[in-house]
C-alpha cells in the first residue's frame, strides 16, 4: 500500500466516524434538518475516500500529481463537510443575524466544490489515460 492510498483511507475513515460523531449531535443544532444532510454528506465523503483510496493505484497519475490530487480530493470533501456543519449551527430563520456565518459557511462550500470538481476531472483524464 502506497503512502496516497494510506492517506486517502485514513481521511475517509477519520471523516466518516466525525460524521458518525456528528450525528449523536444532531438535536443540539439549530436547524436540525441542515444538520442531518450535513451528516450523511460526510458520511458518504468518507466513504468515498476510503474507495477512491482503495481505487488510486488503478489511476494514472505521476508521484507529484497523485498526492496533489489526493490532498485536493481530501481536502474539498472535508471543506464542504464544514461548509454544511456551520451552514447548520444556526436556526434558518436566524440566517440574517448570523450573516457572517453564513457567509463563512458558502465559502467553504464554494471552495470544497470547486476544487472537488477539479479533482474529479483529473482523475477521470487520469483514467482515460491509464487505459
Amino acid at each position: 500500500m502506497t503512502r496516497d492510498e494510506r492517506v486517502l483511507g485514513v481521511a475517509g475513515l477519520v471523516l466518516f466516524l466525525l460524521a458518525l460523531l456528528q450525528g449523536f449531535f444532531i438535536p443540539l443544532f439549530g436547524n436540525v434538518d441542515a444538520a442531518k444532510a450535513a451528516h450523511a454528506t460526510a458520511l458518504g465523503s468518507g466513504t468515498f475516500l476510503i474507495a477512491v483510496g482503495l481505487l488510486w493505484p488503478k489511476l494514472a497519475f505521476g508521484v507529484r500529481a497523485a498526492s496533489l490530487w489526493g490532498a485536493a480530493l481530501a481536502t474539498s470533501l472535508y471543506s464542504i463537510a464544514i461548509g454544511l456543519t456551520i451552514g447548520a449551527m444556526y436556526p434558518a430563520d436566524a440566517a440574517q443575524a448570523h450573516a457572517f456565518t453564513a457567509t463563512v459557511s458558502s465559502v467553504f462550500d464554494a471552495l470544497g466544490g470547486m476544487v472537488l470538481i477539479a479533482a474529479i476531472i483529473a482523475v477521470l483524464l487520469a483514467c482515460r489515460t491509464g487505459d
